[in-house]
């Protein structure tokens, strides 16, 4: 089941239904596509499972570095992005979407580290800062995750994306089940495309 617009947004729903990945340190594998293989499991203490996708792309590092660190950007090419706008202080204030469900609102730090090998890797958390909460909206209150990318040594890029998210508010089961099948899937093939087009 392809869920379109939801990609990113979906991965709340991991949060909602634990009982349905691998307990503890085990990883459950859930999905395969654009050159990723996608898992879950190791549950942090509320329960909240972290997705991880494992790609090889053929696509030259430094095109994927410019699309993984442009968080600005992310509301152009990430369907379930609705807004990402870069605020003055530096901090990066951002609307998720997904069928089914309201809109969730987080305001997030962004940091950036570079490798001896020209990887970087990009990592995101909630502010202790944010914005105010739009009507509406459903405050985020847990979105960590990172794109890690380094040359694979024959012109593309090995990537790891990982995210422990938590949406607040309650989500259909459905939705759940939707996202493991389709919606993790959707976001890294959105993110490769973008970044095989710079």
């Amino acid at each position: 089941m392809r869920l379109g617009p939801t990609a990113l947004a979906c991965l709340l729903l991991l949060a909602a239904a634990p009982a349905l990945a691998a307990s503890g340190g085990e990883r459950k594998k859930v999905a395969e596509r654009a050159g990723c293989a996608i898992s879950v499991g190791d549950r942090d203490a509320r329960g909240t499972e972290l997705v991880i996708a494992d790609c090889a792309w053929p696509v030259p590092p430094g095109k994927v570095v410019a699309a993984v660190t442009r968080a600005a950007d992310h509301d152009v090419y990430l369907s379930s992005v609705k807004e990402s706008t870069a605020l003055p202080d530096g901090r990066v204030l951002q609307v998720h979407q997904a069928s089914g469900i309201g809109d969730r609102q987080i305001t997030l730090d962004f940091t950036t580290r570079r490798f001896d090998d020209g990887g970087v890797k990009v990592s995101w958390t909630r502010s202790a800062t944010q914005e105010p909460l739009v009507s509406g909206r459903v405050d985020c209150p847990l979105d960590d995750g990172a794109w890690e990318v380094h040359p694979d040594g024959q012109g593309g890029s090995k990537v790891t994306y990982t995210l422990r998210y938590d949406p607040g508010g309650k989500v259909p089961l459905w939705l759940v089940r939707a996202f493991q099948k389709g919606g993790m899937a959707d976001l890294v093939e959105e993110m490769r495309k973008a970044a095989a087009a710079r």
